[in-house]
């Protein structure tokens, strides 16, 4: 199976005014995710399922996504994608999920950092950036061993090195 990590865009800041959960993107934010996008569709993604969080900045990311790849299916909100997404509601998601070639999962840090780091076995610290993509491939069968880490999208750039990709 092929997983795509995707950490919102930039969104605008909590204030008295805007809770936590109806944070939405900037349009600086949304810019740049596009490219993101573009840079996913140029390597070739065609995901079967597009599942995001429900906090407002992640589904209008998993939505400029779906609009960059056209893609035609559903975008299925999981609370599971929320703040405190872990490797036990990984393990739920790809079991629901497990016909599905090619998976997107639209969420927050620092969730997502952890468990990309968990499954490639990164040593060092990582951070995934706002607006960026990591695809992997997995064998869910012997989780974390065979990870396989594909690319990083970030912009206009693509990182195909796992070093270039994880070093600092």
């Amino acid at each position: 199976m092929k997983l795509i990590f995707v950490r919102h865009a930039a969104a605008v800041d909590r204030t008295s005014e805007i809770s936590e959960e109806m944070r939405y993107l900037t349009p600086e934010g949304r810019v740049f995710f596009r490219k993101s996008a573009r840079t996913m569709l140029k390597n070739g993604i065609e995901p079967a399922l597009i599942l995001t969080s429900p906090l407002i900045r992640a589904i209008q990311t998993a939505d400029i996504l779906a609009e960059s790849l056209s893609y035609c299916g559903p975008l299925v909100v999981r609370n599971e994608l929320k703040p405190g997404f872990g490797m036990q509601e990984l393990a739920r998601l790809l079991d629901e999920y497990h016909s599905a070639g090619e998976l997107v999962l639209v969420g927050h840090e620092p969730d997502l950092s952890t468990i990309i780091a968990f499954l490639l076995q990164l040593s060092g610290l990582f951070s995934l950036k706002k607006g960026a993509a990591v695809k992997v491939k997995i064998n869910t069968a012997e989780l974390p061993l065979s990870t396989e880490f594909k690319w990083l999208a970030l912009g206009k750039k693509l990182l195909a090195g796992r070093e270039e990709a994880f070093s600092s």
